[in-house]
């Protein structure tokens, strides 16, 4: 029994968010640098881009809302 509940707290720490709903990203997640594996948006496919590109704090004062979709089909 020690064990099952060992490992069910184990494995939802490791499957924890960092984030939740309405939390803002920090400037350091926001300046991890991503290649573009789909061109849209100004980037062509194999540019990098940052989440920074799009904070108006961060990019000359063009500010966005930006809605980010992650999908997987396992």
């Amino acid at each position: 029994m020690r064990q099952r509940l060992f490992f069910s707290l184990l494995l939802g720490l490791a499957f924890s968010s960092v984030y939740d709903v309405g939390d803002i990203i920090s400037e350091s997640h926001q300046n991890i640098t991503k290649s573009t594996c789909y061109s849209g948006n100004g980037y062509s496919s194999g540019e990098s881009w940052k989440l920074a590109d799009w904070d108006g704090a961060s990019n000359g004062g063009n500010y966005n809302v930006i809605y980010i979709n992650l999908s997987a089909s396992w």
